[in-house]
């Protein structure tokens, strides 16, 4: 029976859960409209209720007004009525004291049955009491001349209305009351005095707490035109309605009632309020409803009728819910499969890219390594050259150490692709070196790029792998280019900085571009090893984590600062170094220096090891050669005496390798001089952790002398 291909599978698994997909739309549908139905319908309901319940509260205010009103304006027109009827009685029968007395019961007889009336006087030019329906006879020598509705009436010779006052408290009862007041006039319009009538607030505030104990939140004022507080119910913590309120600068405009909305200047609540004029008089009556109550009993509703709706529609959610579910499983059992074809492409296509690479790393590595061997039998060669011949050709034997010089920085760079190069550290004075690259640099990012070289002259010297660096700026050179494909600007800069929390002296390298920037969920990945925004096959996504690689491994730190449409920044601290840079020694000087050393030479390659017996010889030292380990371990512990240095390499063939043959000489020959070569290791950081001293591969005569020598 023929199996069915991949393909095949991931059509089925497409076709189902294209099906799968429509079913979970559909339901998906379905349900929404089952929420949102509902959900429509008390909208509507409650909006159309909340207007409903806003007109009802119009209603229930203007009914309110409408007998506080009717109330108000029969007591203030009874007052009226009787002020005129005290000042007739006023002006009988003259000034005796009997006729006071007279005066005094009749106006105790109009005060009685008025609850609204707390006193009513009569009182003479000079603003003492004549009589007083309040006090008995003869009346207190009291003074009302300071009176403010007092002086009303007598400074205005013609003022025969009625002074309607602040509200006051007695000065012998300490109760508040307020007074309504007319002027008494001579028969040729002298000034004889004023009688007034005092009205208690709590009269009107009793009367308007009765009229608003079935109505929550309620409210109603009697006030002057200014605003000023005659009474109030409930009771208010502000003594007059604000001037910029919206009810007061409609009174002020002459409007003589009207409806408004807004926050109330007496107790702060937002209100809505209705007033209205009482009669001809400079008295305005106001009722108002807390909004906020309105409010509450209308979601007092809803939420009675959103209890009896919500069990319904739950019922119906609930069963969508459960047939949603079945369509999601059918759907993820179709994707899984789809899914699981995909991951396989996947994960094929990242297992080609690895081989790839590590192939090349490999071949890299491999070729290098080779490479540096024969760069270390040119350079040997070419050291014994001059030595036996030194006057032969000394222009062609320049040109040859210069093409040497070259080449081993070529290796160094291929051994720092594939991460198989020994580290090489040197004091590097950054003034000298990164003008340097700009004929490595330039060719990289092309002409449409611009670039910058800046090294502040102060900057001080750092102490870093010359390969690795000339590496990372070459990484940071390509990215810079791919970010800005129609040209743009890359600045290379260099300065003294501050590293780390302990602001320990540094440098600062920062690569700047003008291109096309980084999103921020990209930016806090882009040191990770292998990762890439970059299409497959157009990107290894290692270029940034050998710069932070590198930057850790110096001692220092990178980071990277970049927004999208802002170009990019990359900044590498390293430590600085107090102290000159490396100058290399040439090799007159190595010959010239004798070791006199016992060497024994442990090297596999036969054209190297016979590339390096000679120029241990021209220093005076006697040579004795194996080509591994394990021979040279057993000769050295039998002839321990016979040796001052030991020089292995580190890769070679058997059992045993050189650092297995220097941990031999570390712990049983301690008293011999120990020197690895190596021109790329695996085991480079054991090496180093375990102190050895290291010859990087491809190395001169000098370098050679100079590290036997220590």
């Amino acid at each position: 029976m023929k199996r069915p291909t991949l393909q095949a599978l991931g059509l089925a698994a497409d076709s189902s859960e294209r099906q799968a997909a429509a079913s979970v739309r559909s339901l998906r549908i379905l349900l929404l409209l089952c929420a949102l139905l509902p959900l429509a319908i008390f909208a509507a309901f409650a909006a159309y209720r909340y207007a409903q319940m806003h007109d009802e509260a119009e209603v229930r205010l203007d009914r309110a007004l409408r007998i506080a009103h009717e109330h108000a304006l029969k007591v203030l027109e009874i007052n009226a009525t009787m002020l005129g009827h005290v000042a007739d009685l006023a002006e009988e029968g003259g000034d005796s004291p009997q006729r006071r007395a007279q005066l005094h019961h009749q106006l105790q007889a109009l005060a009685a049955g008025k609850p609204q009336i707390q006193s009513i006087w009569v009182l003479d030019a000079e603003g003492r009491p004549v009589t007083s329906s309040f006090v008995a006879e003869p009346p207190p020598d009291l003074q009302f001349g300071d009176r403010a509705y007092f002086r009303w009436h007598r400074e205005g010779s013609r003022r025969d209305g009625l002074f309607f006052s602040d509200v006051l408290v007695g000065r012998a009862t300490r109760s508040p009351f307020f007074d309504v007041s007319r002027a008494r006039r001579g028969r040729n319009g002298e000034f004889r005095g004023v009688v007034n009538v005092s009205l208690r607030p709590d009269y009107f505030a009793r009367f308007y707490a009765d009229l608003a104990a079935n109505e929550q939140g309620l409210a109603i004022t009697m006030f002057r035109r200014d605003g000023a507080v005659y009474a109030r119910w409930p009771q208010p913590p502000a003594k007059a309605v604000a001037p910029a309120g919206a009810v007061m600068a409609r009174i002020q405009a002459g409007e003589r009632s009207g409806l408004v909305r807004g926050v109330s200047s007496l107790d702060g609540s937002t209100r809505l309020a209705q007033f209205q004029q009482v009669g001809d008089y400079p008295v305005f009556l106001g009722s108002s409803l807390a909004l906020e109550s309105v409010l509450r009993a209308w979601l007092r509703e809803m939420a009675l009728l959103a209890a009896f709706a919500t069990l319904p529609v739950l019922g119906v959610l609930i069963a969508g819910l459960a047939a949603m579910k079945r369509a999601r499983q059918a759907e993820e059992a179709a994707r899984q499969l789809r899914e699981e074809s995909q991951a396989r492409v996947q994960i094929e296509e990242a297992l080609r890219q690895a081989q790839k690479m590590e192939a090349v790393g490999r071949l890299t590595g491999g070729v290098a390594h080779d490479f540096n061997n024969a760069l270390m039998v040119i350079s040997a060669n070419l050291h014994m050259l001059k030595l036996t011949q030194p006057g032969v050709g000394t222009r062609q034997t320049e040109a040859i150490a210069r093409a040497v010089d070259s080449a081993t920085k070529l290796t160094r760079q291929l051994l720092a692709f594939s991460r198989r190069q020994a580290l090489l550290p040197q004091v590097l004075r950054l003034q000298d070196r990164l003008p340097q690259m700009k004929d490595l640099l330039a060719p990289v990012l092309g002409r449409p790029v611009e670039l910058e070289i800046d090294v502040d002259a102060a900057t001080a010297p750092v102490k870093v792998d010359q390969a690795e660096l000339e590496l990372a700026l070459l990484n940071l050179a390509v990215n810079a280019k791919d970010a800005m494909p129609s040209g743009g600007r890359f600045r290379l800069s260099a300065h003294n900085a501050t590293l780390g929390v302990d602001a320990r002296p540094g440098v600062l390298i920062a690569a700047s571009d003008t291109g096309s920037g980084i999103a921020p969920e990209v930016l806090a990945r882009v040191f990770e090893p292998f990762f890439t925004t970059k299409p497959v096959g157009e990107g290894t996504g290692l270029g940034l984590s050998q710069v932070y690689g590198f930057c850790q491994r110096s001692g220092g730190e990178a980071r990277i600062r970049s927004a999208p449409g802002e170009g990019a920044t990359v900044e590498m601290l390293l430590p600085a170094i107090d102290g000159p840079a490396d100058v290399d020694a040439g090799d007159d000087d190595a010959g010239q220096a004798a070791l006199n050393l016992r060497v024994l030479l442990v090297e596999d390659n036969v054209e190297v090891s016979a590339a390096i017996r000679p120029v241990l010889e021209t220093f005076g030292c006697q040579v004795t050669h194996f080509a591994t380990a394990a021979p040279a371990i057993a000769w050295l512990d039998a002839h321990a005496g016979e040796f001052d240095a030991v020089l292995t390499d580190v890769v070679m063939p058997g059992e045993l390798d050189g650092v297995a043959l220097a941990r031999h000489v570390r712990e049983k020959h301690p008293q011999l001089r120990l020197v690895v070569m190596t021109g790329y290791a695996a085991q480079l950081e054991e090496i180093t952790r375990q102190g050895y001293t290291v010859l990087p591969k491809p190395w001169t005569a000098a370098n050679l002398a100079r590290t036997l020598r220590g």
